[in-house]
């Protein structure tokens, strides 16, 4: 009996699916209320004192003081020029962006117009000398933007330690499905050995010696992120990465969650190496 009434819901909230997420996905404004509360909607009606909002279940009409503001669903909520650390095909600008990864890495960049985004960043690990943290350049030109679709083609050098440079060239997709957004992207190591010893020393503690090895020349990644819970202000946030198709050991993982507004986002969550080894990832974003 339980196993029939399993089957006769699912087979009656099915083929409403479609028809909701069709709805929703009309709504271009999320709908940010006073107590913190927010849901997607359009505006189809105002009085002086009240405003009428279409939702996915119906109209409402709410009294204007209890509404802060009526935010585009694709602007600060969707268009970011990253998913976690992968670009996006999307452009940072008009405006930029500073964040801060795993609380050591400081990361930012600025966009001109809806074309050209450059991006910088570095390591601040104390007692780190300077020669020995990371260094991160880069550029992206989104070349076509469209409802549908956009394409990104774009640049990076990346130092570990200012012994060792190594220059990427990618290009990457990005589309929207449904609420959420996905990105694919080739990358090609140009310029960079495939074996890097590196050296530490922090304060007065003995030296630490690794030695990294990026064997492989072209890779690629995937990403995404998309509405959790229901709420457009928090984010399932998705990437996987390979930087040598010949090896799939060579793959990275990562999942977590975004909580976000129109200015800032908090990201949480956890990389899984082949290895394997699982890391705990965060991130901090400030938009202007």
């Amino acid at each position: 009996m339980l196993r029939l009434l399993i089957s006769a819901t699912v087979l009656f909230i099915l083929p409403a699916l479609p028809a909701i997420s069709q709805v929703r996905d009309s709504l271009r404004y999320i709908v940010q209320m006073e107590s913190g509360d927010s849901f997607r909607g359009n505006l189809v009606g105002y009085t002086d004192s009240t405003v009428t909002v279409e939702t996915e279940f119906g109209d409402v009409t709410i009294p204007k003081r209890l509404i802060s503001s009526f935010i585009p669903v694709d602007g600060p909520f969707i268009r970011r020029p990253h998913h976690f650390l992968m670009p996006s095909a999307s452009p940072t600008g008009p405006g930029g962006f500073i964040s801060n990864y795993e609380l050591g890495f400081l990361y930012g960049g600025f966009g001109l117009g809806y074309g050209a985004t450059i991006t910088a960043g570095a390591t601040i690990i104390p007692g780190i000398a300077l020669r020995s943290q990371v260094f991160h350049v880069g550029a992206k030109f989104t070349i076509e933007r469209s409802p549908e679709y956009e394409l990104a083609v774009g640049a990076s050098y990346t130092f570990l330690t200012l012994d060792h440079p190594y220059a990427h060239i990618y290009a990457v997709g990005t589309f929207p499905l449904g609420t959420g957004r996905y990105s694919g992207m080739l990358f090609y190591r140009a310029v960079g050995p495939e074996e890097a010893p590196v050296a530490l020393q922090a304060f007065d503690y003995d030296t630490t010696r690794f030695t990294i090895f990026y064997t492989g020349s072209l890779g690629g990644a995937f990403g995404f992120d998309a509405p959790a819970f229901g709420r457009d202000d928090i984010r399932w946030v998705g990437e996987i990465w390979n930087n040598d198709f010949t090896k799939p050991e060579n793959t990275v993982s990562m999942l977590g969650v975004r909580v976000t507004n129109d200015q800032l986002s908090a990201d949480f969550g956890l990389a899984l190496f082949t290895a394997p080894f699982i890391v705990p990832v965060t991130s901090f974003t400030w938009r202007f």
